[in-house]
């Protein structure tokens, strides 16, 4: 009995709670631990305010290297469409071009049908009116002129090689025609006329004032003569004794025609359609003056024309005339949209058939 009944004490012992130990009592490490780890962690943790404008700023960021890109992009496709559209012009306006070409063909060899084998060649003619036609999205524009109105540089040398001197006579009375600031003297005129005979002729003998291989390499770069026939007169600014001023005056009175297909053969000047100054350089001592009523004159042969021009008999026979042609050069330009194109034409007309010898573009 009395070991069942437990006393009041043994009841207290037993029912006595351990007493509740602080947080930091049950880790290693003693008092105050915790509390100090919390702080820190409290201190490393980054405001929700914050959080969000780092959020924002990493948003505008992105989206503005997005715009820069996209910008970057569309410009490039918006400059290679512009290319590619200028382009597409272009190759329509060389298109337009050629069209211009083949009218001014059949155009001249219609002029030879209505005209005959001995008919004149005039500026009055219909071949000698600019043409001009309204395109789609544009407009073509174009003229013809004649070549064997000029002076043929070419016509300096004959087919054996040998200049022939009369016509270099004529050629430096055509350089002392120039209309320049300081016009030309008599040496000067006879160096480019001798230096234009050296670098057609297929010798490397100089000539009496001339200019062979020695004078051409020792330029920076160093190149030679060529020796042989021109094909532009643009080759003039490469010849010795040449300037810029020289030839911009002498080119409206000059061409470069291909020697005749026959031997002995020259190719004639067309009194009707040469210039002043050609006409002038026929014989010494005239002026553009002097020749001015003979200017574009409609002679149906070319006696008539030595029985009117005064002194012909002192033209040489080494110096052909004539009243026809066979020779036209073609300008035409057609403007489509932003694109232009220009085109020269050099062609031959052999009876009614007319063909293009060279054909240059000068795209802008």
């Amino acid at each position: 009995m009395a070991a069942a009944v437990a006393s009041p004490a043994q009841h207290r012992r037993r029912t006595r709670r351990p007493a509740t130990r602080r947080p930091g009592h049950s880790r290693p490490g003693g008092l105050g631990r915790d509390r100090a780890a919390d702080r820190d962690a409290s201190m490393m943790t980054t405001p929700p305010g914050r959080q969000a404008g780092i959020a924002v700023l990493t948003a505008i960021l992105v989206v503005a290297i997005a715009t820069v890109l996209a910008v970057n992009l569309l410009w490039q496709t918006s400059v290679g469409l512009t290319r590619t559209e200028n382009l597409l012009l272009q190759d329509q306006a060389r298109q337009y071009d050629l069209g211009g070409e083949e009218f001014a063909r059949f155009g001249l060899a219609e002029d030879y049908r209505d005209d005959g084998e001995n008919g004149s060649d005039t500026i009055q003619e219909n071949w000698a009116k600019p043409l001009a036609f309204d395109v789609e999205a544009g407009k073509l524009e174009g003229y013809l002129q004649d070549q064997q109105g000029r002076f043929n540089l070419n016509g300096l040398i004959g087919k054996d090689g040998k200049r022939i001197e009369e016509v270099r006579d004529q050629f430096q009375r055509l350089l002392l025609l120039l209309p320049l600031e300081r016009p030309l003297d008599e040496g000067t005129a006879a160096a480019l006329a001798d230096a234009t005979v050296d670098w057609i002729d297929p010798g490397t003998d100089v000539e009496a004032v001339g200019a062979e291989d020695d004078q051409y390499t020792g330029r920076q770069p160093p190149y030679r003569p060529a020796n042989f026939w021109l094909v532009s007169t643009s080759e003039l600014l490469a010849v010795e004794g040449y300037t810029a001023e020289i030839y911009a005056a002498l080119q409206p009175h000059v061409t470069a025609l291909p020697p005749p297909p026959t031997d002995g053969q020259s190719w004639t000047l067309n009194v009707n359609t040469a210039t002043d100054l050609v006409l002038a350089s026929l014989l010494p001592n005239l002026s553009a003056l002097d020749v001015e009523p003979f200017v574009n004159g409609a002679y149906d042969d070319a006696a008539d024309f030595k029985t009117d021009f005064p002194g012909s008999e002192g033209i040489s026979p080494k110096i052909p005339l004539g009243v026809g042609s066979n020779w036209f050069l073609l300008t035409v330009t057609a403007s489509i949209g932003t694109a232009q194109s220009t085109m020269y034409s050099l062609l031959e007309r052999s009876r009614d058939v007319v063909r293009t010898r060279l054909r240059t573009f000068d795209a802008n």
